[in-house]
């Protein structure tokens, strides 16, 4: 059946890829604030493009697709 082989063909795209999982501080929630995401990508750099499509600076600072300023904290592999 159809449905069958889509599952086949995201299976292979789930063995393929890394989870990663990105802890962030966010500038417009309280100072205590971490964001945490979970996403699959084929590297680290890739994994971050996902929530701040610019590349980070060298601390981390970046802005999200929807202007908020954030800092990258830690990008773990899970």
């Amino acid at each position: 059946m159809y449905w069958e082989s889509m599952v086949a063909q995201d299976s292979l795209y789930y063995i393929a890829v890394n989870k990663y999982e990105i802890i962030y501080k966010h500038f417009d929630m309280p100072t205590d604030y971490r964001g945490y995401q979970v996403r699959w990508a084929n590297d680290k750099a890739q994994a971050v493009k996902y929530i701040c499509p610019t590349k980070p600076d060298k601390n981390g600072y970046g802005i999200t697709k929807k202007g908020a300023k954030i800092q990258i904290l830690e990008v773990n592999e899970r």
